[in-house]
């Protein structure tokens, strides 16, 4: 299967009643974000209610047997995923197929029963301590927090901490430069950060095939995405 794009700022957006409307303010938008260092109060506003509206869409496609998703969740992931030049429907389904169903308690444990990785992304302690490290003070991040503490952190809050990571693992896999980071590679960052630097073809192509296998599992629809890494 093709690699599917993701939520994006470039296609009509459900309940708008004017395409040419939503056209227009989208440009607007984009023209300030991407072109002006301060962007105007009017323009920020807008673009709040694009990515709004686009996280409504993205959880009308999620099929009733997977888990609630709270409409603050998936705002942050467009704009998290807006911001890293990704599609969040395939940070969705890494995050779905890493937890377990978006579980943010979940854990993976040695032979003696130590907790090797968590979360939403199964980061281990080492990870989360770099993240808060460095994103503590940019992302308000808890610099003191404990992978117990951490686990106990609803989806919501943890994003923060996955944004951390992922921000670091693009760095690593020098991946800043992209116009879009595609499936493959944003799974690989957190499969085998070592591999996707290396530009592995094959790791990557698997990779982005597994993402595409659970994104049929969670929506109901995929005929129609968008592209918000290329707004």
């Amino acid at each position: 299967m093709s690699e599917i794009g993701g939520i994006g700022f470039t296609e009509t957006l459900t309940g708008l009643n004017s395409s040419v409307k939503t056209e227009n303010m989208l440009k607007h938008a984009r023209a300030s974000i991407f072109n002006s260092p301060e962007p105007s109060r009017s323009i920020v506003d807008d673009t709040q209610q694009s990515i709004a509206q686009y996280a409504a869409e993205l959880k009308s496609k999620l099929k009733d047997s997977v888990p609630n998703l709270s409409d603050k969740f998936l705002q942050e992931v467009v704009e998290m995923a807006h911001e890293l030049k990704f599609s969040p429907e395939d940070l969705l389904a890494l995050m779905y197929h890493e937890s377990g169903g978006w579980n943010p308690a979940s854990i993976c444990k040695g032979k003696n029963g130590k907790i090797l990785y968590g979360g939403l992304i199964q980061m281990n302690q080492t990870s989360l301590n770099q993240v808060k490290t460095k994103y503590a003070k940019e992302l308000g991040l808890n610099p003191n927090i404990t992978m117990q503490q951490y686990l106990k952190l609803p989806r919501e809050k943890q994003l923060k901490y996955v944004k951390g990571y992922l921000k670091l693992m693009i760095d690593y896999c020098k991946l800043d430069k992209k116009d879009k980071i595609s499936a493959g590679e944003l799974w690989g960052m957190i499969k085998s950060p070592k591999r996707t630097r290396n530009h592995d073809v094959n790791f990557l192509t698997r990779t982005g095939n597994q993402i595409d296998r659970i994104k049929q599992k969670i929506f109901n629809d995929e005929s129609r995405h968008l592209n918000i890494a290329k707004a």
